[in-house]
């Protein structure tokens, strides 16, 4: 591997059409030589056309640039003579390859005689757990100086290096690991297969010994892991720090690099107190108060006085791993003495290793499943939770990860020769003897309302981001029935003549006359799921024009489901029980045999359990759709714009949760603390008290940010903006447009424009998309550029001049601190549209309960998510930055001032568009 010729490419062109006019406009190669950057060759090339302004914004690359440099023909020879029988390596190797081999083309050049690899692919398959595998991502991930992204130059120079880097790891990898990935990568294209058969061939001569940190098992090679039992005896003598002096005291003891805070001390006396006196508490704190800390801190001296477990409750996946990675070394810092801590989560997040053995034994060529394979066998000899959310999976793996979840076990777990290093149980055994175990609000609420409990007992827990606790709670609650789900299902189970589960079990039970029933429903059930989703898809068409919504009951106690599509769904329904009724049948029959059975026929089983679990539950929720009387519940379908048949889904959502949560989570428990960065309106928490069902005993406390508010931030509103509630959406957003655009030049960009609407995103984009005046910014905008709200948000950080539009999930939950954000545009009042199912429905909810609709729902739902996005601009003591607000009902309307009473204090400033450029210029001076 180490005597190869790699030669690493990057090119920057002027598009990514290589088959139209698109051209090269820098060309650069360096040259690895026995495992070493020997060369580097780089030039300019002129494409004999202008660069386009995205282009040059995004690799620095001007016309002046290129219009001295040689044409591609002129240097042909010399790259061809360069490169030709090396091995080709590029990051997303296709690209760069094919548009290389154009260019050759065009230029006479005989036809490149190489091998290619990718680096895209060897990262996916070395580091499965890296977040992002564009370069500039790889490179911060991995500490690589990339001064130029974008430029060929640099491109190509990180490249090698991360290659390199890659084939480093590839050599450490154990013997077993190499060899499975060997067998998987000869379904792959390109020079991988041959370059881990290298790695096996040299590994299979030097037979070193297994590194300690591993166990190989069946073939398999995973981490060794021990649960840690929680350690009392060092902190029997610690009592938590009850003065504010005391705090501080600890922090400087154990060097911890953090200002003491008045407001973090407040909060974790109050929950002390509140565990002390088995209290429910709300406590609201502003950003700058360090809530996490706020509350782990008491936690951990609270679990270890008591020798019990406190559970502390999230709303996202995301957030329990920043806690666990971030938080928890801090607090043990802080601390001085063990912390016992587990993230524990749904069962069907781990592997189950059994049927990965299994499916490892399976030849399937498909790329994604091959892939995916390579990235898990790497991955096991790296987890210690075997948590499949480290795992950074293709949408094509994430679909193969549901044939290897874990589901229990159907047979005795006995037969699972892989019970004693099960991942779940690991995790679970762990969190029966930590002190903290952090989950999300999903699996605590799943855990609590079901009889199948995955925590230990517990009667104190933290809920954070306690104001989406009743969303997670209605979510657990609410249901979706979608077309293409149950396609997926239908494929996967098959007919007797088609390759699936039901076409093995035939061979595994040729006599069980229950299967031919089954094969006849699936056949009836393509024929009658048509017919439901044609008439759910003619329901929404006849409705309106271009809704891709429609309510079909606003509330199941009161109203009836249409009878034409009751019958269509019970016909589904009952061929789904026919299905279900076939697969228990042979699962006994199954059971029955389990003795004789083979590894291979118990991993089959498992399967088939695993899938009448899923095929279960699908069916549960069409009967609840069907014949739910007793809880108020929305019923409706949703589609894409399109209103194909595979984007058709038939949705029920739960109305009300605050009574169950009262009578049965909150009255179950002996202290609860909520919290969150916005929980009050207009000092208030009266509403969301009521939303989560607590009673008038709950103790609340409001902490404020301390950040200078006065100092470092302005609010400022339009005077001369027309109404946004009234005027057309073209005419709005023309102003708009340019409105925003002046603001870009006045901050620079570093602008983040928050919508309610992606109808009017759009609009404004495509009318500062065409703005000449604001050429050399870069426009992201959600629904248009693609990525996540993750990636969205990274690109928008890396970028100089750079306008961020987005719409609800920009709202909340993105970090932007310091320059990288300066000027917060809120275009409209986040109210609900009213036209949204569950909005219409609440609002029915609140009228027959007499109750004014708009002020105890529509308004302090809407100041919630203002605070949200209001809390986007200042997330550091030191960050400064001011708040457009274009929607004037802020400061002409009665309920306007709620939402400024709801901010921290802060000067406002309204005047016209020429004297707020004005204000915006001097406040940045």
């Amino acid at each position: 591997m180490k005597n190869k010729r790699y030669i690493v490419v990057d090119l920057e062109t002027t598009g990514n059409q290589a088959a139209k006019s698109d051209k090269i406009i820098q060309f650069s190669a360096c040259i690895i030589e026995n495992g070493q950057i020997v060369d580097q060759f780089s030039t300019f090339l002129n494409p004999e056309k202008r660069i386009p302004p995205f282009i040059k914004e995004l690799t620095g690359i001007s016309d002046k640039d290129v219009k001295d440099a040689p044409l591609f023909e002129d240097v042909s020879s010399i790259i061809h003579s360069l490169i030709d029988g090396s091995i080709f390596v590029a990051h997303n190797v296709s690209f760069d390859w094919t548009f290389l081999q154009k260019e050759m083309r065009e230029a006479g050049e005989p036809p490149l005689k190489m091998k290619l690899l990718d680096t895209v692919e060897l990262a996916r398959i070395m580091y499965p757990t890296v977040d992002s595998y564009k370069l500039q991502d790889l490179a911060d991930e991995f500490g690589f100086g990339h001064d130029a992204p974008h430029r060929a130059d640099s491109d190509a120079r990180v490249t090698a290096e991360l290659l390199l880097f890659f084939l480093e790891k590839m050599e450490t990898l154990p013997l077993a690991t190499i060899r499975k990935l060997t067998t998987l990568s000869q379904h792959l294209t390109g020079y991988l297969a041959e370059l881990f058969f290298e790695v096996e061939m040299r590994k299979e001569q030097e037979l070193a010994p297994l590194d300690a940190k591993w166990l190989e098992y069946r073939g398999l090679v995973i981490c060794k892991k021990d649960v840690r039992h929680a350690s009392y005896s060092r902190a029997d003598d610690l009592v938590f720090p009850a003065t504010n002096e005391e705090k501080a005291a600890l922090f400087a003891t154990n060097h911890a690099e953090l200002m003491p805070r008045t407001g973090q001390f407040l909060m974790m006396d109050m929950v002390m107190e509140a565990w002390q006196r088995e209290q429910k508490a709300l406590i609201e704190a502003g950003t700058g108060i360090g809530k996490t800390l706020g509350y782990f801190l008491p936690a951990i001296y609270f679990a270890k006085e008591r020798q019990i477990p406190i559970v502390v409750s999230t709303y996202t996946n995301l957030l329990q791993s920043q806690m666990f990675l971030k938080d928890i070394p801090l607090l043990e810092k802080i601390a001085g003495f063990d912390v016992q801590a587990v993230v524990l989560k749904g069962r069907d997040h781990y592997i189950n290793l059994f049927k990965f053995e299994q499916l490892l034994q399976e030849v399937d060529k498909t790329y994604d499943v091959v892939l995916t394979k390579m990235q898990l066998l790497v991955w096991l000899t790296e987890t210690m939770t075997g948590d499949i959310d480290e795992v950074n999976l293709s949408s094509g793996g994430q679909l193969f990860w549901n044939r290897m979840k874990h589901t229990g076990w159907f047979l005795s777990p006995q037969k699972d020769p892989w019970l004693m290093h099960d991942f779940y149980l690991f995790n679970q055994k762990q969190a029966e003897v930590a002190d903290l175990i952090i989950v999300n609000h999903a699996l605590l609420l799943q855990d609590h309302f079901s009889s199948r409990h995955i925590l230990p007992s517990y009667d104190y827990v933290v809920i954070d981001e306690a104001h989406h606790f009743t969303d997670a709670a209605r979510s657990q609650q609410s249901f979706v029935f979608s077309y293409r789900r149950m396609k997926f299902f239908m494929n996967r189970f098959g007919t007797l003549d088609k390759d699936g589960l039901l076409n093995q079990l035939a061979q595994q039970f040729p006599e069980h006359h229950q299967l031919f029933d089954a094969d006849l429903a699936i056949v009836k059930l393509e024929v009658a799921l048509e017919e439901l989703f044609v008439q759910l898809a003619q329901k929404l068409t006849q409705a309106t024009k271009n809704s891709t919504e429609l309510i079909l009951v606003e509330n199941v106690i009161d109203e009836e489901l249409d009878e034409a599509l009751f019958y269509a769904g019970e016909k589904v329904l009952l061929l789904m029980r026919e299905v279900s009724a076939a697969i228990d049948s042979v699962l006994v029959r199954g059971k029955q045999e389990a003795e004789a059975a083979s590894e291979s026929d118990v991993a089959f089983l498992e399967e088939v359990y695993a899938f009448g679990m899923d095929w279960k539950h699908a069916e549960k929720q069409l009967t609840m759709m069907l014949y739910e009387k007793e809880e108020a519940m929305l019923l409706y379908i949703e589609s894409d714009r399109n209103r194909a048949l595979g984007s058709i889904r038939l949705r029920a959502n739960i109305i009300q949760v605050n009574h169950t949560l009262q009578r049965e989570f909150f009255q179950a428990k002996k202290g609860v603390v909520l919290t969150s960065a916005t929980l009050t309106v207009d000092d208030s928490f009266d509403y969301i008290q009521d939303d989560l069902g607590l009673d008038n005993d709950v103790v609340t406390m409001q902490i404020k940010s301390p950040f200078d508010y006065e100092a470092n931030a302005r609010v400022l509103i339009p005077s001369d903006m027309q109404p946004v509630k009234g005027t057309p959406v073209e005419e709005y957003t023309n102003q708009l447009a340019s409105y925003l655009s002046a603001i870009a030049k006045e901050t620079s960009g570093r602008m983040l424009v928050l919508f309610t609407a992606n109808d009017m995103l759009l609009k404004t984009y495509r009318k500062m998309y065409q703005d000449n005046s604001i050429e050399e910014f870069r426009i992201l905008a959600q629904g248009v550029s693609s990525g996540s709200t993750a990636r969205l948000t990274k690109q928008f950080m890396a970028l100089d001049k750079a306008i961020l539009l987005g719409t609800m999930s920009f709202w909340e939950g993105i970090d932007i601190p310091g320059d990288d954000l300066s000027c917060l545009v809120i275009v409209r009042l986040p109210f609900a549209p009213l036209e949204d199912p569950y909005t219409k429905a609440q609002i029915a909810l609140r009228k027959k309960m007499g109750q004014n609709a708009f002020q105890y729902y529509s308004l302090p739902e809407a100041v919630l998510r203002f605070k949200q996005g209001f809390g986007r601009l200042i997330r550091r003591e030191t960050d400064r930055g001011i708040v457009f607000v274009f929607d004037n009902r802020v400061d002409t309307t009665n309920f306007g001032k709620a939402f400024l009473h709801s901010i921290p204090t802060v000067p406002i400033v309204k005047a016209t568009e020429t004297e707020l450029l004005e204000e915006v210029k001097k406040f940045f001076e």
